[in-house]
């Protein structure tokens, strides 16, 4: 596993830790701007709630598109694919090694980020803080759970993009915007294949914090989801994006191609 997990595909360096950095940490600079600007005025954990309603809709899924596609992509973009294919290594042990090594990336930049802007929402607020201390730091781990989960889940489909196709990046980018943007705010029915979809609904079961209610459009869910069923949905998205991803490296392996298997994306 650290073998696998050791590899410098989708390192988090140069041009892509500068990228990602700027994108992780927008919201930051927002709430700071409002910090120094509105004299504290504005800032609560529902604004901090909001925030993160943006990371779970926009800044992870962009994020995990560039780490996740490039965790094995990058091997066949820079002709070091026959390492991987030559390699002793039993083939889902590299699938989760960079599986885990990308999602550990992703937090690294994810998680820091959300308790500096977690801070700063509720710091102006010392007082009432401290009054509900308790309510607001459950909530919060609740929120970094949620989150933790779908940048595994997402790890886990991205990179098997990145196996598979040869534009994955734009791929991943279509996905995000049509099927996670779009069907995730479709009623109950349709959203549940969407993996942001869970995640808002964890947080909501989790939290009861309204904001994170995924969207009824009037219609009554006789059967509504709960937290273990997003739980499960958004572990078999991600086992079963690995399980492919598995298949496809053994198949690169048995037909000896490290450029030409990935199908055209």
């Amino acid at each position: 596993m650290a073998a696998s997990a050791s590899g410098s595909a989708g390192a988090l360096r140069g041009k892509r830790l500068i990228g990602l950095s700027v994108l992780v940490g927008f919201p930051l600079l927002i709430q700071l701007i409002v910090l120094i600007f509105s004299a504290g005025s504005g800032t609560s954990f529902n604004v901090f709630a909001e925030n993160v309603q943006a990371y779970v809709r926009i800044i992870i899924p962009l994020a995990l598109i560039f780490l996740g596609t490039a965790a094995l992509g990058d091997e066949w973009e820079g002709g070091t694919a026959s390492y991987i294919v030559a390699a002793p290594i039993a083939r889902g042990h590299i699938v989760l090694g960079r599986w885990i090594a990308s999602a550990h990336r992703a937090l690294i930049l994810i998680v820091p980020a959300l308790l500096l802007l977690f801070a700063m929402c509720m710091i102006p607020h010392a007082g009432t803080f401290a009054d509900y201390a308790g309510i607001y730091i459950t909530r919060l781990i609740w929120i970094l759970v949620a989150v933790s989960l779908l940048s595994l889940g997402y790890t886990a489909v991205f990179l098997f993009f990145g196996l598979a196709l040869k534009r994955s990046v734009m791929t991943s980018l279509v996905y995000v915007l049509v099927f996670e943007g779009l069907i995730g705010n479709l009623p109950h029915g349709f959203a549940t294949l969407s993996m942001s979809f869970h995640a808002r609904n964890l947080i909501w079961r989790m939290t009861e914090l309204t904001s994170f209610q995924p969207p009824t459009f009037g219609i009554v869910d006789a059967t509504p989801i709960t937290a273990v069923q997003s739980v499960l949905t958004i572990v078999i998205w991600a086992v079963a994006a690995l399980v492919m991803s598995t298949w496809l490296l053994k198949r690169k392996e048995v037909t000896g191609s490290t450029q030409g298997e990935s199908s055209d994306g």
